[in-house]
């Protein structure tokens, strides 16, 4: 759907909703804060949780649709971020939370004008499948990503002694590339838990780590591993590294995701569970690789 094209959707509607950016400011939060409150579609925990993660203070953290009245009857939430991709910063923009009343939803699309008229990366995973239509229609691109949940259970209790952690940054920092510098930076006041991995006493020779300890129906608790620098000498030394991660965090279950599965670790686990997802895209970068750090699941 060509920009000109929703320019014409949004003449055609005839209605007076006006489409209005929220700000991380006392006045427009409150008035948000109501309508998450209020509304009945989501938890309004799980999006207040969300509304944590800020990767751009300059940027709202979403958009309202508003009536006549002045009542707010419509929000899309937004995190924007400046992502690392090879050399570059790209500009991005992670939806999530889309919301509209009932007698309103006919002019839903409304509150994604803006951003399509930014001309960014935009991204969003999972959505509820009455959307996945709706972003067909806007030219995203849709592919399939995988969540392996791997129950590793080692034959052994050591693990390589060549391999050393640190959770200390001020630490490993110095010796991280330029990309994970920027990744560590963004991330710092996430939820989430980094690791720094390293080789053969040879710091330069490292892995870092993000991920979440989390707990499902308070049943089990497993770690979701949300990046991993470098994949490939990560499943060199997957066995000793998830057996120091077993010692350290108490947990034989990993989530590990990925859009091509067969690149998902691990040849280790003892038994596994893989969950298909969908994701869009709208101006994927060339050169972008899928991960989840700019996105809801850091929360």
């Amino acid at each position: 759907m060509s920009k000109n094209l929703l320019d014409r959707l949004v003449k055609k509607s005839g209605s007076n909703l006006l489409v209005k950016p929220i700000f991380n400011n006392e006045n427009d939060k409150f008035a948000l804060k109501n309508f998450i409150k209020n509304q009945k579609f989501l938890n309004p925990n799980d999006v207040f949780k969300i509304f944590k993660i800020n990767f751009n203070d300059e940027q709202p953290i979403g958009y309202a649709l508003v009536n006549d009245q002045k009542e707010m009857v419509g929000f899309l939430g937004t995190i924007f971020s400046s992502i690392p991709i090879e050399e570059k910063l790209v500009e991005h923009c992670y939806l999530h939370s889309w919301i509209v009343l009932k007698k309103y939803r006919v002019e839903s699309f409304k509150l994604i004008v803006p951003l399509i008229k930014k001309n960014i990366f935009i991204s969003t995973y999972s959505p509820i499948k009455s959307l996945e239509g709706l972003y067909k229609k806007l030219n995203f691109e849709e592919y399939q990503f995988f969540s392996k949940f791997i129950f590793f259970l080692p034959l052994s209790k050591f693990g390589n002694s060549h391999i050393k952690y640190s959770e200390d940054a001020n630490f490993y920092l110095k010796y991280l590339k330029e990309r994970e510098k920027i990744i560590l930076k963004d991330h710092e006041h996430t939820s989430t838990k980094k690791i720094f991995i390293y080789f053969n006493e040879n710091l330069y020779d490292n892995i870092l780590i993000i991920f979440k300890k989390k707990t499902k129906k308070i049943i089990f608790s497993f770690l979701d591993v949300i990046y991993i620098s470098d994949i490939e000498k990560f499943k060199l030394y997957e066995k000793s590294i998830c057996i120091r991660f077993l010692k350290k965090f108490k947990t034989i279950i990993f989530k590990f995701s990925d859009i091509d599965v067969n690149e998902i670790c691990s040849n280790n686990s003892f038994i596994s569970k893989v969950v298909k997802k969908n994701v869009y895209y709208l101006n994927k970068p060339k050169n972008f690789k899928f991960n989840l750090l700019y996105s809801e699941l850091v929360t």
